[in-house]
């Protein structure tokens, strides 16, 4: 197997860890049935500042995830994820900043973010990739900054969105925060530069156990026939392990290496 073969997918699922495009995105995984969209549809809607929000069971600290791609009996190892988040003070409120670092053989990725903990409305996003550098501060529903394409000048950004939105490489933050149990769904609107915005939905499944840890099972489904499953601690309310396939046959997995420094905020 290539793995070069394996690339647009592997995008798709790292472009989900790190808001990234869905407009990018490439492959043919299943397609979710109309009947399932439906049911989504009606599941409650979450948007920051929501009375179900519990930002401060979020942790602070390091951790490290492998990415490694599943084809059959191939296993190969894609890269590395390092993810830290720290709380300051701005203007009297807890902000958490987060910063993601992914390595990818000789390719490294760099996101942060700054978020309000207690509503988690974003606040700013930085992103350096190997083609571009984006740059967006958040105010309310308002969306300024700049992308700036590789050896050309940068495009400015200046939009007012319809609905408060959260930002789509955090979508994470907001499932670990909210108050899961067998059966729960929620749906909610997200913001990424390339797809604008747009909805992301998540349905919690059932529980397994994932190094020790029980865990919820969640279906994150981004869009008609996009889905990863994931699993959240249920007393650490950390991402154990996201799965993701990128292809008919190809699984991409994110799974939790270790934790430091890590506490309750």
């Amino acid at each position: 197997m290539r793995f070069r073969s394996l690339l647009p997918g592997i995008r798709l699922a790292i472009g989900l860890m790190l808001s990234a495009s869905l407009a990018e995105a490439q492959g043919t995984p299943p397609v979710a049935a109309d009947s399932t969209i439906a049911r989504l549809e009606q599941a409650p809607r979450v948007l920051p500042g929501d009375s179900a929000i519990r930002g401060r069971a979020l942790g602070a600290g390091t951790r490290q995830y492998t990415l490694t791609a599943y084809r059959a009996m191939d296993e190969i190892p894609v890269g590395r994820l390092i993810d830290r988040t720290q709380v300051d003070t701005v203007n009297g409120r807890p902000v958490l900043l987060r910063v993601r670092r992914l390595a990818r053989g000789t390719t490294e990725l760099l996101d942060s973010t700054r978020t309000d903990l207690e509503t988690l409305a974003p606040l700013e996003h930085r992103a350096l990739q190997p083609t571009r550098r984006v740059a967006l501060t958040f105010t309310g529903r308002r969306v300024r900054g700049t992308l700036t394409p590789q050896d050309l000048p940068p495009v400015p950004i200046d939009t007012v969105l319809p609905l408060l939105p959260f930002d789509s490489g955090n979508w994470d933050l907001l499932a670990r925060s909210l108050p899961l149990a067998v059966g729960y769904a929620a749906r909610f609107p997200v913001y990424d530069l390339d797809a604008g915005l747009h909805q992301y939905h998540i349905t919690v499944t059932g529980t397994a156990t994932i190094d020790g840890e029980p865990a919820w099972v969640v279906t994150l489904t981004l869009a008609r026939g996009r889905e990863s499953v994931v699993w959240i601690g249920q007393q650490s309310h950390e991402v154990l392990q996201v799965e993701t396939m990128i292809g008919a046959n190809v699984m991409l997995q994110q799974r939790k290496q270790q934790t430091t420094g890590g506490q309750r905020l």
